[in-house]
C-alpha cells in the first residue's frame, strides 16, 4: 500500500492451507495486518475423504505438494486457530467440494460450528488446465447429477443467508450459473477468476446484481493484454473483488498480488473499490470511515 493510505484492504480468496503451528499462523497474520490487511475470506476444506486418490482428483495439481496430513488436520476445525492467531476480520467459507449427501444436515452442522460462507468447486468433468480430475472421475457422477448436488448445496446455503464463492468455467456452465443466480437473488455470489471468460462474466454482471467476481490468479493474463483488462475492470469496477488465491501460509503472495494490482490500475479510486469497498458491499458490512 502506498505511504499515507488509510483504508485497509480485504482479500476475498485465501485458502486456509498451512502446515505449521498456531504460533506460525499468528506470525503470518501479524505480517498481513502490518501490510494493511483488514480481513479475508478463508476457504476451509473441513470435510474430505480418507482415500487420497479421490481427494487429489478434486484438488488442482498445483496444490498437490501442499496437501499433507498436517495441513488436512488443521482444516478439520479451524476455529481455535483462527481465534488464537489473529484479530483480523476472517470470514470462514466451508469448502464443500466433497459433500454430496446429507447436504442439509451437514450444512446446518457446519453453520453451527461457525462457517459463514460456502465455497464450491463445480467441475463436472476433467479440467486439464488446472489439472482437476472432476466430479465424474472422483465420484462417478454425470454432469446432470453434479448440477443437482451443486444446486442442493446452493439452496441449503441460500436458506441460511450464506454468500457463495463458486469456482466454475462459464464457457461450459454459464447457463447453469445464470439459473442459480436468478433463483437466489437474496445472496451474493463470487464467481472467481472472471469465470475464465470476460465475455460470459460480463453478461452475468450486467444481468444479476448479486453477481460479483474476483481477479485471483489472473495477473499473467492481465500482463499480456493490459488494455483490455483495464477497460473491463473500469467498466465493472463496482462488482470486482481483490482476491490473491494465496495459501494462508504464504502471505507474501497476498502482498505481491496487492502491489501488482495497485501498479496495474494506476487509479486509486478504482483500486480502493476493488480492495475495500466492494468487499464490504459483497458481505453487506458497514462502510469504513
Amino acid at each position: 500500500m502506498k505511504k499515507g493510505l488509510i483504508m485497509k484492504f480485504y482479500d476475498a480468496h485465501v485458502h486456509f492451507i498451512y502446515g505449521g503451528s498456531v504460533d506460525q499462523l499468528r506470525q503470518t497474520c501479524a505480517f498481513l495486518e502490518k501490510i494493511g490487511l483488514g480481513g479475508l475470506d478463508a476457504l476451509v476444506l473441513a470435510e474430505f475423504p480418507s482415500e487420497i486418490e479421490t481427494l487429489l482428483k478434486m484438488i488442482p495439481g498445483m496444490y498437490h505438494k501442499d496437501v499433507t496430513t498436517q495441513v488436512l488436520e488443521n482444516q478439520r476445525d479451524p476455529f481455535p486457530a483462527l481465534r488464537e492467531a489473529s484479530s483480523l476480520k476472517i470470514i470462514p467459507f466451508l469448502d464443500a467440494r466433497f459433500i454430496g449427501d446429507d447436504i442439509e444436515e451437514k450444512i446446518e452442522e457446519f453453520t453451527q460450528k461457525g462457517f459463514q460462507g460456502l465455497k464450491l468447486l463445480h467441475v463436472p468433468e476433467e479440467d486439464p488446465v488446472i489439472r482437476v480430475g472432476g466430479m465424474r472421475k472422483a465420484f462417478g457422477r454425470t454432469v446432470k447429477q453434479s448440477e443437482e448436488v451443486t444446486s442442493s448445496l446452493i439452496e441449503s446455503a441460500s436458506s441460511r443467508g450464506m454468500p457463495i464463492l463458486l469456482h466454475v468455467d462459464l464457457r461450459k456452465h454459464g447457463a447453469f450459473v445464470s439459473e442459480q443466480l436468478g433463483q437466489h437473488p437474496q445472496i451474493n455470489f463470487n464467481i472467481p477468476h472472471f469465470g475464465f471468460s470476460r465475455r460470459e462474466i460480463g453478461f452475468l454482471l450486467e444481468s444479476y446484481p448479486n453477481c460479483y467476481t474476483d481477479l485471483s490468479s489472473l495477473a499473467p493474463f492481465m500482463k499480456e493484454d493490459p488494455g483490455s483488462y483495464q477497460n473491463f475492470i473500469r467498466r465493472y469496477q463496482d462488482r470486482i473483488l481483490f482476491g490473491s488465491d494465496a495459501l494462508i501460509g504464504q502471505p507474501e503472495t497476498v502482498q505481491s498480488a496487492l502491489a501488482f494490482l495497485e501498479e496495474f490500475l494506476n487509479d486509486q479510486e478504482i483500486f480502493q473499490k476493488l480492495v475495500n469497498m466492494n468487499y464490504l458491499k459483497f458481505h453487506r458490512l458497514p462502510e469504513e470511515n
